[in-house]
């Protein structure tokens, strides 16, 4: 009969000082753990456990809602539905992303650090994803595509950076944008500002939660698997305010279906394709960067 071990948990001062959290005084795992070995411990109870099922589950949840909207909408052939077919596909791919990157993190200093410029790299695009909603005017066109490339290299960026990695989120940033264009725009927005006021809402409560590090700070070593820790809720406030603002969104494309499908000319693939196209080239590089950097660290 075939028996599997599940990998050993460690406390907080038999791991080295990178994978220390604050206010997490034990479930880590070892330092040096096998890609098995990861996988593994995410169906047993450790620190990361509750961090990698709460981004992993909602992955297939968005996986779901885009096949239902692959079914029932022409996202290929109509051009005003390529900003949404985009979105869609990055939706989908920062939870798993960060699913990934929770899971394989204690492989080694180095997979710790690779894993989650990874991770930041995909959050960089959910907001781009993000901006290409917002179709301003065609003289601006050119304009808001640059905009749209350097935020996204310098978020990426600056999360790589050793000093900011674990200290910075930029999913408010982003978030915001959508709500002012819901009140700016001349279209018929009603249905959907609900949605981004929610939306608004756990983007704020999803950078608390990061920034503060609390209940876990307040009393160290209680929060530590699944009573509720920053990260945890972290992640779930994040899904939530995701999960809010697509159904806004889709509600704001519904509504304005028939000028979209009118307008001319229409942002073309340039303007969608080819900008999440070079905006992923950029993070690549950027993340290539990085990790060729950290051969050289200390």
């Amino acid at each position: 009969m075939l028996t599997i071990k599940l990998p050993q948990i460690f406390r907080v001062h038999q791991v080295p000082r990178i994978f220390w959290e604050d206010g997490i005084m034990s479930g880590y795992r070892h330092p040096k753990s096998s890609a098995l070995d990861c996988v593994l411990s995410s169906f047993q109870m450790t620190n990361e456990t509750v961090n990698i099922w709460t981004h992993f589950l909602p992955t297939w949840y968005f996986v779901w809602r885009f096949l239902v909207l692959w079914s029932s909408l022409d996202l290929c052939w109509e051009p005003f539905h390529w900003p949404l077919l985009i979105y869609l596909l990055l939706v989908c791919l920062y939870p798993f992303a960060s699913s990934c990157a929770h899971t394989f993190s204690s492989m080694s200093a180095r997979a710790r650090h690779i894993c989650y410029f990874c991770d930041y790299g995909a959050l960089s695009l959910y907001s781009l994803g993000e901006t290409l909603q917002d179709r301003g005017g065609d003289k601006d066109h050119g304009i808001l595509e640059s905009l749209r490339l350097e935020k996204t290299s310098k978020v990426t960026k600056s999360s790589c950076q050793p000093n900011t990695a674990m200290n910075i989120h930029h999913i408010p940033n982003c978030h915001i944008h959508s709500l002012l264009f819901c009140f700016w725009s001349n279209g018929a927005w009603s249905e959907a500002v609900a949605g981004y006021c929610y939306h608004l809402l756990f983007a704020l409560l999803t950078a608390f939660l990061f920034t503060s590090h609390l209940p876990e700070r307040l009393a160290p070593g209680r929060f530590d698997y699944i009573a509720g820790h920053s990260h945890q809720l972290f992640h779930i406030s994040a899904v939530l305010g995701t999960h809010f603002q697509l159904e806004a969104v889709l509600c704001d494309v519904g509504s304005r279906r028939a000028w979209l499908r009118g307008r001319s000319p229409p942002t073309g693939l340039p303007g969608t394709f080819g900008t999440a196209g070079l905006a992923l080239l950029g993070n690549v590089a950027i993340i290539g960067a990085f990790t060729a950097a950290l051969s050289r660290a200390p």
